[in-house]
Protein backbone atom coordinates (compact mmCIF):
# COMPACT_ATOMS: atom_id res chain seq x y z
CA UNK A 1 0.00 0.00 0.00
CA UNK A 2 1.38 3.33 -1.07
CA UNK A 3 0.69 6.82 0.40
CA UNK A 4 -2.06 7.89 -1.88
CA UNK A 5 -3.79 4.30 -1.23
CA UNK A 6 -3.19 5.21 2.44
CA UNK A 7 -4.85 8.27 2.39
CA UNK A 8 -7.93 6.81 0.36
CA UNK A 9 -8.21 3.84 2.66
CA UNK A 10 -8.09 6.75 5.73
CA UNK A 11 -10.49 8.56 4.06
CA UNK A 12 -13.35 5.76 3.72
CA UNK A 13 -12.41 4.78 7.47
CA UNK A 14 -13.19 8.64 8.73
CA UNK A 15 -16.32 8.71 6.82
CA UNK A 16 -17.29 5.37 8.78
CA UNK A 17 -16.31 6.78 12.42
CA UNK A 18 -18.24 9.88 11.20
CA UNK A 19 -21.35 8.02 9.76
CA UNK A 20 -24.49 7.76 11.64
CA UNK A 21 -25.58 4.55 10.04
CA UNK A 22 -23.08 2.53 11.92
CA UNK A 23 -23.11 1.69 15.47
CA UNK A 24 -20.83 2.59 18.26
CA UNK A 25 -18.21 0.01 18.50
CA UNK A 26 -17.76 0.00 14.68
CA UNK A 27 -16.85 4.21 14.88
CA UNK A 28 -14.42 3.48 17.12
CA UNK A 29 -12.67 0.87 15.73
CA UNK A 30 -12.79 2.17 12.25
CA UNK A 31 -11.33 5.88 14.32
CA UNK A 32 -8.42 3.87 15.34
CA UNK A 33 -7.38 1.97 12.19
CA UNK A 34 -7.40 5.42 10.67
CA UNK A 35 -5.43 6.87 12.73
CA UNK A 36 -3.16 4.00 12.95
CA UNK A 37 -2.80 4.55 8.96
CA UNK A 38 -2.18 8.15 9.36
CA UNK A 39 0.96 8.01 11.76
CA UNK A 40 2.45 4.99 9.84
CA UNK A 41 1.97 6.63 6.25
CA UNK A 42 2.96 10.22 7.64
CA UNK A 43 -0.36 11.14 6.46
CA UNK A 44 -1.75 14.74 7.72
CA UNK A 45 -5.48 16.20 8.44
CA UNK A 46 -5.47 18.28 5.57
CA UNK A 47 -4.17 14.87 3.22
CA UNK A 48 -7.28 13.45 4.63
CA UNK A 49 -9.76 16.29 4.21
CA UNK A 50 -8.07 17.33 0.62
CA UNK A 51 -11.74 16.42 -1.93
CA UNK A 52 -8.99 16.13 -4.26
CA UNK A 53 -6.89 12.86 -3.13
CA UNK A 54 -10.85 11.51 -2.69
CA UNK A 55 -11.84 11.67 -6.13
CA UNK A 56 -10.75 8.20 -7.71
CA UNK A 57 -13.86 6.34 -6.67
CA UNK A 58 -14.35 2.89 -7.45
CA UNK A 59 -17.68 2.73 -9.39
CA UNK A 60 -19.79 -0.29 -9.78
CA UNK A 61 -23.23 -2.01 -9.87
CA UNK A 62 -24.27 -4.49 -7.49
CA UNK A 63 -27.79 -6.41 -7.95
CA UNK A 64 -30.04 -7.36 -5.75
CA UNK A 65 -32.87 -9.60 -6.85
CA UNK A 66 -36.19 -9.84 -5.06
CA UNK A 67 -36.85 -13.56 -5.20
CA UNK A 68 -34.59 -16.48 -4.07
CA UNK A 69 -32.40 -18.15 -6.31
CA UNK A 70 -34.49 -21.16 -7.44
CA UNK A 71 -37.45 -19.20 -7.49
CA UNK A 72 -36.76 -15.82 -9.87
CA UNK A 73 -39.23 -13.45 -9.40
CA UNK A 74 -41.35 -12.14 -12.21
CA UNK A 75 -42.14 -8.58 -10.58
CA UNK A 76 -40.92 -6.52 -7.72
CA UNK A 77 -43.50 -5.40 -5.42
CA UNK A 78 -44.35 -2.11 -4.61
CA UNK A 79 -43.38 -2.59 -0.81
CA UNK A 80 -40.10 -3.52 -1.71
CA UNK A 81 -39.60 -0.77 -4.50
CA UNK A 82 -40.32 2.21 -1.76
CA UNK A 83 -37.72 0.13 0.49
CA UNK A 84 -35.05 0.03 -2.17
CA UNK A 85 -35.51 3.93 -2.78
CA UNK A 86 -34.96 4.64 0.37
CA UNK A 87 -31.43 2.41 0.96
CA UNK A 88 -30.62 4.60 -2.43
CA UNK A 89 -31.10 7.74 -0.32
CA UNK A 90 -29.33 5.99 2.60
CA UNK A 91 -26.19 4.82 0.71
CA UNK A 92 -25.41 7.48 -1.23
CA UNK A 93 -26.29 4.66 -4.31
CA UNK A 94 -29.04 5.17 -7.05
CA UNK A 95 -31.22 2.40 -7.74
CA UNK A 96 -33.16 1.35 -10.73
CA UNK A 97 -35.35 -1.91 -11.50
CA UNK A 98 -33.30 -4.23 -13.14
CA UNK A 99 -34.27 -7.90 -14.66
CA UNK A 100 -31.93 -10.67 -15.04
CA UNK A 101 -32.74 -13.91 -16.84
CA UNK A 102 -31.69 -15.95 -14.37
CA UNK A 103 -32.03 -13.76 -11.31
CA UNK A 104 -35.27 -12.81 -12.70
CA UNK A 105 -36.60 -9.17 -11.40
CA UNK A 106 -34.96 -7.36 -8.46
CA UNK A 107 -33.32 -3.70 -8.16
CA UNK A 108 -30.14 -2.52 -9.05
CA UNK A 109 -27.45 0.00 -6.95
CA UNK A 110 -24.97 2.43 -8.74
CA UNK A 111 -22.36 4.09 -7.17
CA UNK A 112 -19.21 3.73 -5.25
CA UNK A 113 -18.54 0.03 -4.56
CA UNK A 114 -18.09 0.30 -0.62
CA UNK A 115 -21.72 2.19 -0.83
CA UNK A 116 -23.37 -0.62 -3.65
CA UNK A 117 -22.18 -3.38 -1.17
CA UNK A 118 -23.58 -1.70 1.54
CA UNK A 119 -26.67 -0.85 -0.23
CA UNK A 120 -27.02 -4.65 -0.95
CA UNK A 121 -26.46 -5.89 2.16
CA UNK A 122 -29.17 -3.92 3.34
CA UNK A 123 -31.54 -4.55 1.27
CA UNK A 124 -31.44 -7.99 2.08
CA UNK A 125 -31.45 -7.86 5.36
CA UNK A 126 -34.22 -5.13 5.64
CA UNK A 127 -36.12 -7.53 3.21
CA UNK A 128 -36.04 -10.64 5.11
CA UNK A 129 -36.90 -8.29 8.27
CA UNK A 130 -39.88 -7.23 6.97
CA UNK A 131 -41.12 -10.99 6.34
CA UNK A 132 -39.88 -12.17 9.57
CA UNK A 133 -42.31 -9.50 11.27
CA UNK A 134 -45.31 -10.11 9.07
CA UNK A 135 -44.57 -13.90 10.08
CA UNK A 136 -44.62 -12.68 13.73
CA UNK A 137 -47.92 -10.58 12.97
CA UNK A 138 -49.49 -12.85 11.40
CA UNK A 139 -49.79 -15.64 14.16
CA UNK A 140 -50.84 -12.56 16.22
CA UNK A 141 -53.96 -12.34 13.64
CA UNK A 142 -54.86 -15.24 12.45
CA UNK A 143 -57.98 -13.66 10.47
CA UNK A 144 -56.08 -11.77 8.48
CA UNK A 145 -55.85 -12.47 4.58
CA UNK A 146 -54.55 -10.84 1.44
CA UNK A 147 -55.01 -7.12 1.97
CA UNK A 148 -53.57 -7.20 6.12
CA UNK A 149 -50.07 -8.05 5.28
CA UNK A 150 -49.61 -6.00 1.84
CA UNK A 151 -50.46 -3.31 3.80
CA UNK A 152 -48.95 -4.72 6.47
CA UNK A 153 -45.33 -4.38 4.25
CA UNK A 154 -46.24 -1.66 2.88
CA UNK A 155 -46.51 0.58 5.94
CA UNK A 156 -43.03 -1.09 7.39
CA UNK A 157 -40.87 -0.71 4.31
CA UNK A 158 -43.11 3.26 4.10
CA UNK A 159 -41.60 3.77 8.10
CA UNK A 160 -38.04 2.38 7.40
CA UNK A 161 -37.25 4.68 4.10
CA UNK A 162 -38.69 7.49 6.37
CA UNK A 163 -36.13 6.93 9.12
CA UNK A 164 -33.13 6.38 6.28
CA UNK A 165 -34.14 9.35 4.82
CA UNK A 166 -33.97 11.50 8.78
CA UNK A 167 -30.91 9.34 9.24
CA UNK A 168 -29.58 10.37 5.95
CA UNK A 169 -30.51 14.23 6.97
CA UNK A 170 -29.20 14.27 10.12
CA UNK A 171 -25.41 12.81 8.79
CA UNK A 172 -25.45 15.68 6.35
CA UNK A 173 -25.76 17.97 9.10
CA UNK A 174 -23.23 16.69 11.59
CA UNK A 175 -20.70 16.30 8.31
CA UNK A 176 -21.75 20.36 7.76
CA UNK A 177 -20.10 21.05 10.92
CA UNK A 178 -17.20 19.14 10.47
CA UNK A 179 -14.77 22.29 9.86
CA UNK A 180 -10.94 22.47 7.87
CA UNK A 181 -8.50 25.60 8.56
CA UNK A 182 -10.52 27.05 5.74
CA UNK A 183 -13.86 26.61 7.11
CA UNK A 184 -14.93 24.73 4.77
CA UNK A 185 -17.58 21.72 5.57
CA UNK A 186 -15.13 18.79 4.80
CA UNK A 187 -17.06 15.57 5.28
CA UNK A 188 -19.91 17.40 3.36
CA UNK A 189 -17.58 18.43 0.34
CA UNK A 190 -16.43 15.16 -0.06
CA UNK A 191 -19.92 13.59 -0.48
CA UNK A 192 -21.51 15.80 -2.01
CA UNK A 193 -18.16 15.86 -4.25
CA UNK A 194 -18.73 11.81 -4.74
CA UNK A 195 -22.31 12.34 -5.92
CA UNK A 196 -22.10 14.95 -8.26
CA UNK A 197 -19.50 12.70 -9.76
CA UNK A 198 -21.78 9.26 -9.27
CA UNK A 199 -24.12 11.39 -11.26
CA UNK A 200 -21.97 11.67 -14.41
CA UNK A 201 -21.01 8.39 -14.24
CA UNK A 202 -24.89 7.02 -14.13
CA UNK A 203 -26.67 9.64 -14.52
CA UNK A 204 -28.78 11.29 -11.85
CA UNK A 205 -31.80 9.41 -9.97
CA UNK A 206 -35.18 10.32 -11.31
CA UNK A 207 -38.16 8.76 -8.79
CA UNK A 208 -41.43 8.74 -8.99
CA UNK A 209 -43.05 10.29 -6.07
CA UNK A 210 -45.59 7.85 -4.67
CA UNK A 211 -47.93 7.44 -1.79
CA UNK A 212 -48.36 4.98 0.42
CA UNK A 213 -51.77 3.44 0.12
CA UNK A 214 -53.52 1.24 3.04
CA UNK A 215 -57.06 0.30 3.61
CA UNK A 216 -56.28 -1.74 7.01
CA UNK A 217 -55.77 0.35 9.41
CA UNK A 218 -54.50 -1.75 12.41
CA UNK A 219 -52.05 -3.91 9.32
CA UNK A 220 -51.02 -0.37 8.61
CA UNK A 221 -50.31 0.63 12.87
CA UNK A 222 -48.43 -3.00 12.96
CA UNK A 223 -46.42 -2.20 10.43
CA UNK A 224 -44.86 0.85 10.98
CA UNK A 225 -44.60 -0.21 14.65
CA UNK A 226 -42.27 -2.94 13.42
CA UNK A 227 -40.44 -0.57 11.08
CA UNK A 228 -39.40 1.38 14.85
CA UNK A 229 -37.73 -1.72 15.89
CA UNK A 230 -35.11 -2.10 13.09
CA UNK A 231 -31.66 -1.12 13.45
CA UNK A 232 -29.37 -0.14 10.49
CA UNK A 233 -25.66 -1.12 11.54
CA UNK A 234 -23.64 -0.86 8.74
CA UNK A 235 -20.99 -3.81 8.90
CA UNK A 236 -17.25 -2.93 8.76
CA UNK A 237 -14.96 -4.80 6.41
CA UNK A 238 -11.95 -4.33 5.05
CA UNK A 239 -13.16 -2.41 2.02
Amino acid sequence: MDKDQAIRKAQKLMAVAMDSRGNENEAERALVQAEALMRKFGIEQADVASSQAASDFDWAQAFHPYGPPKNPAKSCPKWFQFLATGIATFTDTIVRMHYDPERGYGVGFYGDRADTLFAQWLAEYLKTCVWSALEQARRQHPEWRRTEPEDFRKAMAGRLSERMRILRHDRDAEFATAVTHQGIGTALVLVTDKLERRNTEFGAPEYRQSRVTTRSQIATLKGQQAGEKIGFGKPLGDK
